[in-house]
């Protein structure tokens, strides 16, 4: 697939002229899209100032005449159908600051995307302009201090395939095309968070670009505060062109599956949280509520981090409940993270909630609506224990840190006809819950409004607020779960 360079740019942007010039490019608000957005007043985009912008960068300009735009514009969930102005591939830290002035310069909407898996659809937009960092996928990895620096569009697997070279690993997210930057601004869970913390709790340090142009060092020596912020704020500060994170020796692990039959939900999530009460850190396990023809299914992924005859000690209690499937086996870190939980590309739906405890009501909220449940749907149970609890609340913007259990709920569809009922599913299903629950999980909310953006931020909303004034006063980047400027 051809990308345009500056030289090829020039020979073809003759073609595209008549129709730029014909249909200007503006700027689209979309109303209900995203909660506080303002609409702007942009000037006509035309082939003029995209001529000059392709000039002045070492990456790439796809347009909409581009071959290769309808592939570009694409996004992990299919339900967004954006068709940006501009999508702008960037090779290196000048050509993110040169977009970032580009957008400003013509008030143009701006989305940022590394992986594009944002559930919400923030990595691309109307009539904007997209800062795309996938080409932006170096990972360097340092052995001897046990450091990796990754550049912002590297995804999971990228992450994982270079640190597993030397036997290490951080904590990363489940899906191996995720993309690490957007993971760790959010938080991060992963398979290693029980005994490693959150991504974003390895994190050492962050070169970000402001919205004014400026590079930026954040670390705890150094900016401490937007250093803070970044550590579960998302990408609201600046446009994050580097990562270091800290490493730990990760090698074999005993991971897998465990799939029951279907009619036992509500007595084997009992027997889910009285696991998970016990577990060590090594030991990480993840519930999933599935519908089938039969009944709605139970699932366990796990990944036991330690010594595997320990693992395998532990996980009596769930083989003796007789899954149908036990997939359960020692392999690789680097094979499990590839295999445990693929996801492609598909429309979908997904709300979040923090649950301190599943109680009997909480359990039984599930089991019902697990058994009347449209195909296609799910409730994953990701269990909160270990070190991710043990840092302080204060001590990073992410405030995840008590005990207990954050859900994710998605419908799916392939169909137009299907969808009306995959998501009245999700929201209902949300709605019977969220008198038990106390938060959020920014990273996996499908929707954005101002009640969502605080309870995500919790008590680290107004210090978060008063940050983003200092570095983005204007709410340029505001295309994500957005805080406004103090």
């Amino acid at each position: 697939m051809a990308l345009i360079n500056r030289r090829q740019f020039g020979r073809r942007i003759a073609f595209a002229a008549a129709a730029l010039y014909s249909r200007p490019v503006t700027a689209v608000a979309r109303a209900g899209r995203v909660a506080g957005s303002v609409a702007q007043q942009s000037s006509p985009l035309d082939t003029v100032a995209i001529r000059k912008l392709a000039s002045v960068i070492t990456g790439h300009v796809v347009t909409s005449e581009s071959q290769e735009y309808e592939s570009a514009r694409l996004v992990f969930n299919r339900a967004f159908d954006q068709r940006p102005a501009l999508i702008v591939r960037c090779a290196g830290v000048s050509d993110v600051a040169r977009v970032l002035d580009f957008a400003q310069n013509h008030a143009l909407p701006l989305a940022v995307r590394g992986g594009g898996h944002n559930r919400a659809g923030f990595g691309v937009c109307d009539g904007g302009v997209v800062l795309d960092l996938s080409g932006m996928n170096r990972v360097e990895v340092d052995a001897v201090k046990l450091v990796a620096r990754a550049e912002p569009g590297s995804l999971v697997r990228d992450m994982d395939q270079a640190t597993q070279r030397f036997g290490l690993a951080t904590t990363m997210g489940g899906c191996p095309t995720v993309g690490i930057a957007g993971l760790t601004l959010g938080g991060g869970e992963g398979l290693l968070m029980s005994k490693y913390g959150a991504a974003c709790d390895n994190l050492i340090s962050a070169q970000l670009v402001t919205v004014d142009g400026r590079q930026v060092e954040a670390s705890h020596n150094s900016n401490p505060d937007l250093f803070w912020a970044i550590r579960g704020g998302g990408g609201n500060f600046g446009v994050v062109t580097a990562l270091e994170y800290r490493l730990h020796p990760v090698t074999n692990v005993l991971a897998g599956t465990l799939t029951y039959r279907p009619g036992r939900i509500a007595e084997l999530l009992q027997a889910f949280i009285k696991f998970v009460t016990a577990a060590p850190d090594e030991m990480n396990v993840v519930g999933e509520v599935l519908p089938s023809e039969q009944g709605a299914r139970f699932h366990m992924l796990v990944c036991h981090c330690g010594e595997p005859r320990q693992g395998a000690d532990l996980l009596k209690p769930l083989r003796a409940l007789k899954p149908q499937e036990d997939k359960i086996r020692v392999a690789s870190y680097l094979e499990t993270q590839l295999t445990i939980n693929p996801y492609t590309p598909v429309a979908h739906f997904q709300t979040n909630l923090f649950l301190p405890k599943l109680t009997a009501a909480v359990v039984e909220t599930i089991a019902t609506a697990s058994n009347n449940a449209p195909p296609n749907t799910r409730v994953f149970i990701v269990p909160l224990y270990g070190a991710v609890t043990r840092v302080g609340l204060r001590d990073t913007a992410f405030i995840l840190r008590q005990p207990g259990y954050e859900l994710d709920i998605m419908g799916r569809w392939v169909t137009p006809t299907e969808r009306s009922g995959a998501v009245q599913w999700v929201k209902d299903l949300r709605d019977k819950l969220q008198p038990f629950a106390r938060g959020v999980y920014a990273n996996q909310l499908g929707e954005t409004s101002e009640e969502l953006v605080r309870a995500a931020y919790g008590s680290s909303y107004a210090r978060l607020a008063e940050i983003k004034r200092q570095y983005d006063p204007k709410n340029v980047l505001r295309l994500n779960q957005n805080i406004k400027p103090a």
